[in-house]
């Protein structure tokens, strides 16, 4: 056999090798993750328990936050290994302090920030929030009460899974916008048990068909949530949009150049000439 053959072939083996190793270790990686966590593909960065929440910056992508039985702070693996994201993260007493002070490095990166969800934040209970130049959404939260400060240019919306909340307390200024509204996991977690039943059909050569009919068509969704306490001082270009709500306690400070969008039973409250249709 010629050297030069010689040297291909040992250098063929050891690409061979490299892959083989290479895919046993990404294997004994996989195997390791849990696939029963829905966000499986998040690295976990943070473990600490916290009720509180400060967060600054972040409102050129989406971050999100879901109650779970424990504290986690979690960034998604493709922003890490193909973007380099990271961020700025601690916990003092029960509050997590959050920086997010990622800047796209090009309109690629900038496209991809804005259609993704970098970061997730778990907890048992969120009981309030402190955001500026923010774009943060609480869902399917279960607790009924919820404290905000918004301001900035920021976006924050609260998708809850109970019908019936005690208080809402939001102060906003600068071009915040605030959103209260009913989560539409509502009607998943309603309809979880619902199964459509198996038709068989036998055919005339002895085959024997399944057939499972589509499910019935949904009822319209009926977006309307129950609060007893609703506390806003909403100043600068804020909107605060609760418009889903039947409030039964309105108590309103708002500024000249600001607005908020209110269901008419909660309009009733402020304007009693109000007439309903």
């Amino acid at each position: 056999m010629k050297t030069t053959t010689r040297i291909l072939l040992f250098i063929f083996l050891v690409l061979i090798a490299g892959l083989l190793s290479s895919n046993m270790i990404l294997k004994k990686q996989y195997d390791a993750v849990d696939k029963t966590d829905l966000y499986w593909t998040y690295n976990k960065v943070l473990e600490q328990p916290f009720k509180h929440l400060v967060i600054n910056g972040g409102n050129d992508t989406h971050i999100f936050y879901e109650p779970s039985n424990k504290s986690s702070v979690r960034l998604l693996q493709e922003w890490i290994n193909e973007h380099g994201g990271k961020i700025n993260v601690h916990i003092k007493n029960d509050t997590l302090y959050l920086n997010f002070n990622t800047v796209p490095a090009n309109p690629y990166e900038k496209f991809w920030l804005a259609n993704a969800a970098p970061v997730r934040l778990f907890s048992p209970e969120l009981l309030s929030v402190t955001g500026n130049n923010i774009n943060f959404e609480i869902q399917k939260l279960k607790q009924k009460t919820i404290t905000a400060t918004i301001t900035g240019k920021s976006k924050f919306e609260v998708e809850t899974l109970l019908r019936d909340m005690d208080s809402i307390n939001i102060r906003q200024s600068d071009s915040s916008n605030v959103v209260i509204e009913l989560s539409p996991d509502i009607n998943r977690v309603a309809g979880s048990n619902t199964t459509q039943q198996r038709i068989t059909i036998k055919g005339k050569n002895g085959n024997t068909f399944y057939f499972r009919p589509p499910a019935p068509e949904q009822k319209k969704f009926d977006e309307t949530i129950s609060i007893r306490s609703v506390t806003a001082a909403i100043a600068g270009h804020s909107l605060l949009d609760v418009g889903h709500a039947q409030v039964q306690n309105l108590q309103l400070q708002l500024a000249d150049s600001a607005a908020v969008i209110l269901s008419g039973n909660a309009l009733r409250k402020i304007i009693p000439k109000t007439t309903a249709q």
